[in-house]
């Protein structure tokens, strides 16, 4: 299973080709928040909210460019929706990807700040 970010995924998208050529059963949980979520969250966190080249409001469909690799998926978008669409994914056969629309605000803990190694990383910004 591959959890990653919709800015992520979209510097690496090109390894679908990967998948679909190796036929892997690679699970892929997409979060999207139309964001490059870590840069926005030390932006907002480090940078006094001075917010730079962070929004990814133009993403494609992710749903449709994953179609076009072979590999099927859903869309959701309600918490209340997350364990029925997990279960679908962890039990279909070969790859999937399911796409998770999130708050643009979303911030992700364990954080590792600006210029610090992953041992100088933080639960929670006091």
């Amino acid at each position: 299973v591959c959890i990653s970010g919709d800015g992520s995924f979209m510097m690496n998208v090109q390894e679908l080709g990967t998948v679909k050529r190796k036929q892997l059963p690679l699970k892929i949980v997409l979060l999207d928040n139309q964001r490059l979520g870590m840069v926005r969250q030390w932006q907002q966190l480090f940078f006094q909210e001075r917010y730079s080249e962070t929004t990814l409001t133009d993403n494609p469909d992710f749903l449709m460019l994953a179609s076009a690799f072979g590999i099927p998926g859903q869309h959701i978008t309600r918490k209340d929706q997350v364990e029925a669409a997990l279960d679908t994914m962890l039990n279909s056969d070969g790859p999937y990807l399911l796409h998770v629309s999130i708050d643009e605000l979303e911030n992700v803990w364990p954080l590792v700040p600006p210029g610090a190694s992953n041992s100088e990383m933080l639960e929670k910004l006091s």
